[in-house]
């Protein structure tokens, strides 16, 4: 709309406004009107902060309590198992590999339990689920041992809770729960105690929507320190205030059936700060507000000549502008179209090219399948490799053409079709093949490439090799999310494993499996996808063999293929 028509609509009264005197009373009135509200909604606002503070610490040391409670007494029924399975008074304490697969197992089905440890009368370990056989050390000098050996009442009946910092198995704090070994009377046995990873209740913290930085501690009944995390947006500055006894809104609560308290604390800093971040909107009011009188002072205040000067330029201006938009509009419409046309004709380009690529090394495959029946055996194993390479490179081809991006694939579900193929083309022996891709991972064509032919690698040489003696095993493939963006993808047989003496294995050419040109080619691939590949055997050449593909994410692994 033009500005003369804009004008013409409004009041004349702007014209015939008081002279300065009025105008500048009407100033200081607005003025001290906006900062007698802001500084009363300022000070409500600083009341109802902390108020919200206090109530927020309350709520979490409730549900902090409640969860620790939870953390404590599952983990002390699996302590009370552990110790029902040492068994009775006159019973030796098991140390066999049967008695480490019973503990064991308890392990894996508590996913916060990092490990059980079983103690004798000196304080040394007779078996732990870390590992198999138990390595040498002596506890006879920690707290929870001797409470448990004096048996006073420092232990808290028979269980007794203490924090373990700097775990050389774990690299992080654990809780410790620990209790006497059934003895005779007056006879001192032995400890059980289970580590505890305190991550189960670290993540509940981290899942409070909290506007201030915090604090949260478990402490035991002495005030021995079990738990401390600090979170929040402000995590860094919380810390610093704690170091330096600055005020806190806390709150306490005690954990149920355990000697354990709970505290969650909330700076006054960090309120305060959120308090006065939300000061500046009262200013920016007061400001608009005295923009808005000088605004409406100077318009009674300017003459009419200059006011119609002024709109004729405005005027000129806007229709120059109006005009150049317009035509800027076209332009780029045009130029929209165009682009969009180019874009359509190429994914259309790319498309047509994959599905002749995937034609073609059909095509190759069937070539290849023919020329393999008129070859003896040896030759026909080279030529049935080749074919598998060439199959594994097809399906991605395939899958390229199907997907709506035309440049990434989801390699999870490429790789369950991929042993599909395999486990039906590939297996000897009959063996059975599990695959476990939970979640989708959408990789481009560049990485994804080497990443299908080392799983193409790993699991075809598992079938072929794993099981010489051709009874049916179990070959299982992996893909998990490791780190923020990372995967990593594993390869694990039951079948006979690899020596122990992996030069000793390169230099046997009737060891297909470490010596061949699969190995090889994995490890080039990885190479070229910034991927690590890592063999896990058993010490002493016993079945099964785990190869472990880590996957950085796509950056990091494409600085390392540079």
């Amino acid at each position: 709309m033009p500005l003369r028509a804009l004008r013409s609509k409004g009041s004349p009264l702007l014209y015939r406004m008081p002279g300065s005197a009025l105008v500048l009373m009407v100033c200081a009135v607005a003025l001290l009107l906006t900062l007698g509200l802001s500084a009363s909604f300022a000070l409500r606002d600083r009341a109802a902060a902390l108020q919200h503070a206090q109530d927020t610490a309350g709520n979490a040391s409730l549900l902090v309590a409640e969860h620790a409670a939870r953390l404590v007494e599952t983990s002390d029924l699996i302590l009370k198992q552990a110790v029902q399975l040492a068994g009775p008074a006159d019973a030796p304490l098991p140390s066999d590999r049967a008695g480490w697969e019973r503990y064991a197992a308890l392990v894996r089905g508590t996913p916060y339990l990092v490990s059980i440890w079983l103690f004798d009368a000196e304080g040394n370990p007779v078996l732990t689920t870390r590992r198999f056989p138990t390595p040498a050390m002596n506890v006879a000098d920690r707290d929870y041992f001797m409470a448990q050996r004096t048996g006073g009442s420092e232990a808290g009946g028979n269980l007794f809770i203490t924090a373990l910092d700097n775990n050389r198995y774990s690299q992080e704090p654990l809780i410790l729960l620990s209790r006497p070994l059934a003895a005779t009377p007056g006879q001192f046995r032995g400890v059980a105690l289970v580590a505890v990873s305190p991550r189960y209740v670290r993540d509940i913290y981290k899942s409070f929507d909290f506007d201030y930085a915090r604090s949260i501690t478990l402490r035991r009944a002495d005030g021995t320190v079990l738990l401390h995390e600090t979170q929040g947006p402000d995590a860094t500055d919380s810390a610093a205030a704690e170091a330096a006894g600055e005020p806190e809104i806390s709150a306490l609560r005690r954990v149920d059936s355990v000697p354990v308290t709970a505290e969650v604390a909330i700076p006054v800093s960090s309120v305060m700060e959120r308090w006065q971040g939300q000061l500046w909107t009262y200013i920016s009011y007061a400001l608009a507000a005295l923009a808005a009188v000088s605004v409406i002072g100077g318009m009674a205040l300017q003459r009419a000549r200059r006011e119609r000067q002024a709109e004729n330029a405005l005027q000129h201006a806007y229709d120059t502008l109006e005009e150049r938009v317009l035509q800027r509009t076209a332009e780029l419409a045009r130029t929209n179209a165009q682009l969009e046309t180019a874009v359509t004709d190429k994914e259309v380009l790319l498309k047509e090219v994959q599905h002749r690529v995937k034609n073609n090394l059909q095509v190759i495959c069937s070539l290849l399948r023919l020329q393999a029946a008129r070859i003896d055996e040896p030759a026909r194993r080279a030529f049935d490799e080749s074919l598998r390479r060439i199959q594994c490179m097809s399906l991605m081809q395939e899958l390229l053409y199907r997907s709506d991006q035309p440049a990434r694939i989801d390699f999870a579900d490429y790789l369950r079709q991929l042993c599909d193929g395999l486990v039906r083309s590939t297996n000897p022996t009959g063996a059975r093949l599990t695959v476990n891709a939970p979640q989708p991972w959408s990789l481009d064509v560049d990485q994804a490439t080497p990443l299908a032919l080392i799983a193409s690698e790993l699991v075809s040489n598992a079938l072929l090799h794993a099981f010489p003696l051709g009874h049916p095993g179990t070959v299982s493939v992996e893909l998990l999310p490791e780190g923020s963006e990372g995967m990593r993808m594993v390869v694990r047989d039951d079948g006979a494993g690899l020596p122990p003496d992996p030069s000793a294995a390169q230099n046997r050419a009737t060891d297909k499996r470490q010596s061949g040109l699969g190995l090889v080619l994995v490890r080039a691939l990885a190479q070229q996808a910034g991927a690590q590949v890592t063999i896990e055997r058993q010490p002493d050449g016993g079945p099964g063999t785990r190869f472990i593909v880590a996957v950085p994410t796509l950056s990091k692994a494409q600085t390392k293929a540079a």
